[in-house]
């Protein structure tokens, strides 16, 4: 959505087809002029639903890309190649590229269905013909690893970036809090088990004078919500999800983004997550540990990096002069 947004703001003139699957969020995907989004299937923990899927989305959203009079093609992710794929196949002069929100690793293509493992064999053949990014250098490093039949200059760098608006509407207008408190929020999604709540949360309680807490989140499993839940604690909020084209808005009403991640796989040790860019849009400071090593190299003073594993023993007041200094 950000790719288009950003895209019609460059160049209003441009015609772009979408395809993608049914939106199961409780977003309603926003209204943009000269495009035309195209909805097969839908994401489903049923495999007979999944797979279905997979299948009406590959034969629609091939026959309306082999007959539409595109200029250039842009695949996300692997489940998307399939239809470039084909496209590719019937009429080689496609101009295309495909970009990886994701980093798998070998391991994990290995351990994964035989339906993806088609698709990555597609895939390589289309990376032998197109450009691709990744949204990071260290993940653009560990592809090249994986893939070795690829140049350097093949593989581009780009970064999920939220709306330019977010930072020219709110983000350079952000003013800290004066009352003495520190607003944490947490964005996205929240597992007690790859992310560090529980930690968090013994934190919070811990120094109700000072800190604030809220998540907002869409993807929290009833565990996590229980856990949350339980501490019963007055400066700890769990909200409601907020439309991603109003979060600018509700973000900048803290002092600090959260990043909880405990960094379990490559994709997280070597990962700019999306709410980092988010947070910073917006004019807030980044919490994040010391482990997400791609994060942390951005060297960016409103980053602040620590060893959240050890949350309970982190001096508040150590950690209000550091947000304050870098202010």
């Amino acid at each position: 959505m950000n790719f288009i947004f950003d895209a019609l703001e460059e160049n209003p003139k441009l015609q772009i087809l979408v395809f993608t699957t049914q939106n199961t969020t409780s977003y309603q995907t926003p209204h943009f002029p000269n495009t035309k989004i195209y909805r097969f299937g839908k994401v489903s923990a049923n495999p007979f639903v999944r797979y279905s899927s997979y299948l009406f989305y590959n034969l629609l959203s091939s026959l309306i890309l082999l007959f539409s009079k595109v200029e250039h093609v842009t695949a996300f992710e692997s489940l998307s190649v399939f239809p470039l794929w084909l496209r590719m196949k019937l009429r080689p002069s496609t101009k295309a590229h495909l970009h990886f929100h994701e980093y798998l690793s070998e391991p994990e293509r290995k351990a994964s269905s035989g339906y993806m493992k088609c698709l990555f064999i597609l895939e390589d053949q289309l990376l032998k013909n197109y450009t691709c990014s990744q949204t990071n250098k260290d993940r653009k490093r560990l592809f090249l690893e994986d893939k070795p039949f690829l140049k350097p200059a093949q593989v581009e760098v780009r970064p999920n970036m939220p709306p330019k608006s977010w930072w020219n509407k709110c983000g350079q207008f952000k003013k800290p809090s004066t009352d003495g408190k520190i607003r944490l929020v947490h964005v996205g999604a929240c597992d007690y088990k790859t992310m560090y709540v529980k930690e968090l949360l013994d934190w919070v309680q811990s120094n109700q004078d000072t800190l604030e807490l809220t998540f907002i989140s869409q993807q929290l499993d009833a565990e996590t919500k229980a856990l949350i839940l339980s501490y019963n604690c007055p400066t700890i909020f769990l909200k409601a999800p907020v439309n991603y084209y109003d979060l600018s808005q509700e973000l900048i009403k803290y002092d600090v983004g959260l990043v909880l991640y405990k960094g379990h796989n490559p994709n997280y040790i070597f990962n700019v997550p999306n709410k980092v860019h988010e947070y910073l849009a917006c004019g807030l400071k980044v919490l994040v540990d010391n482990k997400l090593t791609t994060t942390v190299q951005l060297k960016n003073e409103k980053i602040l990096s620590l060893e959240l594993a050890n949350m309970k023993e982190l001096n508040v007041q150590d950690i209000k002069g550091r947000l304050e200094k870098d202010s």
